[in-house]
């Protein structure tokens, strides 16, 4: 497959950045949201920054997971995470959440290793994170399988969810057991990310790592959930703080029931997107010396 198939394709981010005239463009594009880099990682403005700040990490090589990155490029990982979550506190005054979705082919094809690194509100404490982790793993009906209902087996969560809504509990039988934070937390070595995974993956799993400042509210787990797990947490927690995005959640779901703000496909937030590109750069210049080893440079 060729690199135009690639959504998250290095040349095409690189070769971007090194033709634009102005940083930040004036309007957000496919490839031109291009950071950082490193030796063997890249940064990027990510798509659907409903809150500020919001950055994916890719690996420059193609591998579906960072369970499958070298060995010798493990600690290049680990600083530049540490020290653009720094930069990110530092200049909005706000909390980190690094997560990723392991093998979740999350572009619907051809995909590459990505971890987000989300900001969140001060004021999102252990209690509002873990709440919100609980109702969005009840809203995915995580760990359902299926339901038995009038004599049919349904396994799609839509009809899942309307007969639960609809049925009384002694109506239909659950298959499966609905799960909580709890239920997840300790399915892989959270302190051994990304490596931990790496059996499972190799024998083709999926895994969800969530790394909060919250230690209760920080899981790595081999459980196949739908993509966009970590948003969707993030989301909702950063609404029962916000009251502009709770008002503007509002707003939108008033005209469509439907609609899913923390998706990146329906809402990109492109404003925001141009804000972080251009507010990060004091911050890398910061940090430039620090990952000096690992050849930072970072655009402007």
């Amino acid at each position: 497959m060729n690199t135009v198939d690639d959504a998250l394709s290095w040349d095409k981010f690189f070769k971007n950045a090194k033709s634009r005239k102005h940083y930040p463009p004036k309007k957000i594009d496919l490839f031109n949201r291009l950071v950082a880099h490193t030796e063997n990682f890249f940064l990027i403005s990510a798509i659907g920054a409903f809150t500020p700040g919001y950055l994916m990490i890719i690996t420059k090589e193609l591998l579906p997971s960072f369970s499958l990155i070298k060995d010798e490029n493990l600690e290049e990982l680990k600083l530049l995470i540490k020290y653009v979550s720094e930069v990110l506190n530092k200049t909005y005054k706000r909390k980190v959440i690094t997560f990723e979705h392991g093998m979740c082919a999350c572009l619907g094809g051809l995909d590459r290793a990505h971890v987000h690194v989300m900001t969140i509100n001060k004021k999102i404490n252990e209690k509002i994170l873990k709440d919100s982790i609980n109702k969005v793993l009840i809203d995915r009906k995580a760990g359902i399988n299926s339901i038995d209902y009038n004599g049919y087996s349904f396994e799609n969560i839509h009809d899942i969810n309307q007969i639960i809504s609809d049925s009384k509990p002694g109506n239909y039988k659950i298959n499966g057991k609905q799960l909580t934070i709890e239920d997840i937390r300790n399915n892989l070595n959270l302190n051994e990310w990304p490596i931990s995974p790496r059996s499972h993956v190799m024998k083709g799993g999926h895994y969800v790592y969530f790394k909060s400042p919250f230690k209760s509210c920080s899981f790595l787990t081999n459980k196949n959930f739908q993509t966009q797990m970590g948003r969707q947490i993030i989301f909702e927690a950063e609404k029962k703080v916000n009251p502009e995005l709770k008002k503007f959640s509002d707003k939108v779901l008033k005209d469509n029931l439907f609609a899913n703000i923390w998706k990146w496909q329906e809402f990109p937030f492109k404003d925001n997107m141009l804000e972080t590109m251009s507010q990060m750069v004091d911050g890398f210049a910061s940090i430039k010396t620090k990952l000096k080893k690992y050849n930072f440079k970072y655009f402007y």
